[in-house]
């Protein structure tokens, strides 16, 4: 059925109403909550719905990953440089080197998106901030800082260059599985222990077994970035895929530059893409353990979304062209938020509305 123009305003306004829910009663500054806005996208809605004792310390653990994964991809800086001043953001958190506003010299002039030209320039002022913070969060932060620049080291120790003629494979299924834990991982740990921490509500939660579908969800989350980012990534250099996985199927790192293998790549996509069901599947298991709308519909919503991203993933016949993006449609994200209070308010709904999706998911990839 055909939406109407109504109801896609009213789907908007519904959505909108969402991610801004209790954005203004949180504690920290509210230029530093605008530069959140405009710089974490779509996962600014996640945030936004947090229950309000995790909002802020989120939000600041974001705008600080953003920050690492920033200076580490400013490919106008030489990669030793980029080295250097992720050592010295992550000694910031040491108490090592004073966290200067001219740490990102260098870096911020060339950013093309304003917002993340400013989080550079005003990093400073989010490391005072995180001073402001209780002793526990400031650990939860720093881990998941460190956590992130490592990495962010991987990205600059494997990847030599920039650019398809420097490009390069990781070299196992074991570094790619170990850098998902780094940059997924982490931040799922972060969240996970932060929520453990801040939220009477997750007295009785099993901690452990919450805390390592935290982790195995974050993983999941971040290969699907990965196999949604392909062709982009092959034009700096990097290519994710294992190279010795590429073998199996008779291709090298260049060949992937031609759309036209995607057939024969289908299959080393299709193991990674049963990979990163294994790991969502834990983020469904995370739905079903924690109380409260906003606590759900924080997980869910990245959980679903990236679950039909993998399904567009799986059904691509251009995932290697460059000028195609894989992308979940706005109107699909509104609809989703939309039905949060009728998906959510039971596990049996929110169960049927993921095993849809995951079916799907399974077809595509038999």
């Amino acid at each position: 059925m055909r939406c109407s123009l109504k109801t896609k305003q009213q789907l908007t306004q519904h959505a909108s109403a969402c991610a801004t829910l209790c954005l203004d009663n949180m504690a920290i500054d509210s230029d530093v909550k605008d530069l959140l806005k405009r710089t974490s996208r779509s996962m600014y809605l996640s945030l936004t719905v947090l229950p309000e004792p995790v909002r802020d310390a989120m939000g600041l653990g974001y705008l600080f990953c953003r920050a690492a994964d920033t200076i580490a991809d400013t490919r106008l800086v030489p990669l030793e440089n980029r080295r250097k001043t992720l050592e010295d953001f992550r000694s910031a958190f040491d108490g090592g080197l004073a966290m200067k506003a001219n740490l990102a010299d260098g870096f911020a002039e060339h950013q093309a998106d304003e917002s993340e030209r400013e989080l550079l320039e005003r990093l400073s002022e989010c490391i005072a901030l995180w001073k402001r913070f209780p002793e526990q969060e400031r650990a939860l932060l720093k881990s998941v800082v460190e956590g992130v620049i490592d990495g962010m080291r991987m990205d600059l120790s494997i990847f030599k260059g920039d650019t398809l003629e420097t490009l390069h494979a990781m070299a196992s299924a074991e570094d790619l599985d170990q850098y998902c834990s780094f940059i997924g991982g982490a931040p799922g740990r972060f969240w996970t222990d932060l929520c453990l921490l801040r939220l009477p509500e997750l007295a009785n939660v099993d901690a452990d077994a919450l805390r390592e579908h935290g982790i195995r969800f974050g993983k999941g989350l971040q290969i699907t970035n990965i196999l949604r980012d392909v062709p982009k990534d092959l034009r700096i250099g990097r290519c994710y895929i294992p190279e010795p996985e590429l073998a199996t199927v008779g291709l090298k790192p260049e060949d992937l530059v031609n759309p036209a293998v995607v057939e024969t790549l289908r299959s080393v996509v299709n193991r990674w893409l049963r990979w990163g069901l294994d790991h969502l599947e834990s983020g469904a298991l995370y739905v079903q353990s924690v109380p409260g709308i906003r606590l759900r519909a924080a997980v869910a919503w990245p959980l679903l979304l990236s679950l039909k991203t993998l399904v567009m993933v799986a059904k691509s016949p251009d995932l290697l062209k460059p000028d195609t993006r894989v992308k979940v449609s706005r109107k699909h994200v509104y609809g989703l938020m939309a039905a949060t209070p009728w998906t959510l308010s039971s596990n049996e709904r929110f169960l049927k509305r993921y095993s849809e999706t995951k079916a799907e998911l399974e077809a595509a990839i038999t």
